[in-house]
């Protein structure tokens, strides 16, 4: 028996998030380590729904095999089989085409604009995007952001909860800057990014409190078209009948978050699990901050927030 605060509910795919993934146009998607019943059935879904071309890099008997379960007629969908088996050929061989074709760009359009982890291992899978010549890696630290979607209404953003995992000044720097561009690409604009800690005061027995203060500073001289506030209580951030309690006066983001930055992936990873599964909450979620959009499937994920995830990287392609 699951536990009494575990919702049974959970919130679909935003349509509204769907309609301007499609007015983006279908994204180029590299769908590595294609054949099994997850990736295929997420590639499947986002081609279905209009928001995705998808490129399947793996075994092709077994892509077509997963295809014919699904009623996926594939005869106009580009299947790449690499010469060998193995996670690691096919992680090179979406590098290969990576470097061959480019990224989804105004002056290339025919690009790659999303690569989606399939059947294989995080490690294998990023451990090959990284590489310096694979066209990733553009000078930035990558991040990961989640975009959590609650039934209706605008998202709330969590970074990074699912690859740094003691981020460093840079990378939290880097998760403010992805966050705001998330926002204002999604339309719900301007950023309004609470920099979490257990206090609303800086204090040196919390270590996090002093570093949110610290990145609140940065921000506040180089993002200016954000709101940063830190550091910031949960209940800060996002209740305003917490900020009239506790009297907080002149916070431009208290109450009113739209994206919160968390210390650390531990934090995060609860923080958007206790969105998920007490909240019941649509959780799309993408590594940012290289040449083009990283999708880390699980396969915990439900299928609306495979679909959701895959939106966003139509939205964000260049």
């Amino acid at each position: 028996m699951d536990h009494p605060f575990l919702t049974e509910k959970f919130a679909p795919c935003p349509q509204d998030l769907l309609s301007a993934a499609r007015n983006a146009g279908p994204v180029r998607m590299l769908v590595v380590q294609a054949a099994a019943p997850l990736p295929m059935q997420s590639a499947y879904e986002a081609h279905l729904a209009g928001i995705a071309n998808p490129i399947l890099i793996g075994d092709k008997a077994g892509i077509m095999a997963e295809a014919d379960k699904l009623g996926w007629d594939i005869s106009d969908t580009e299947i790449v089989e690499p010469e060998g088996n193995g996670e690691q050929v096919c992680a090179a061989t979406a590098v290969t085409i990576l470097q061959e074709r480019g990224v989804v760009a105004s002056e290339n359009p025919d690009g790659i604009g999303a690569i989606l982890k399939g059947q294989l291992h995080t490690d294998i899978f990023m451990g090959a995007l990284l590489q310096r010549d694979a066209g990733v890696r553009i000078g930035n630290r990558l991040v990961h952001v989640f975009a959590i979607y609650p039934e209706t209404g605008a998202p709330l953003l969590v970074s990074d909860a699912a690859v740094n995992v003691a981020p460093d000044v840079k990378s939290q720097q880097q998760s403010l800057i992805e966050m705001q561009r998330l926002i204002e690409a999604l339309g719900h604009g301007p950023a309004r990014i609470a920099i979490l800690s257990a206090t609303e005061t800086p204090i040196e027995s919390v270590p996090s409190s002093i570093s949110a203060a610290e990145l609140a500073d940065w921000a506040k001289q180089n993002l200016k078209s954000a709101e940063i506030s830190g550091p910031l209580s949960l209940d800060l951030a996002l209740s305003q009948s917490s900020v009239a309690i506790k009297g907080l006066k002149n916070d431009p983001v208290a109450g009113q978050a739209n994206a919160l930055h968390v210390p650390d992936l531990v934090s995060g990873n609860l923080l958007y699990k206790s969105l998920v599964y007490f909240g019941g909450g649509c959780a799309a979620g993408l590594v940012m901050g290289g040449a083009l959009p990283i999708l880390l499937t699980s396969r915990a994920d439900p299928p609306a927030a495979r679909l959701a995830s895959v939106a966003l990287a139509a939205i964000l392609q260049n």
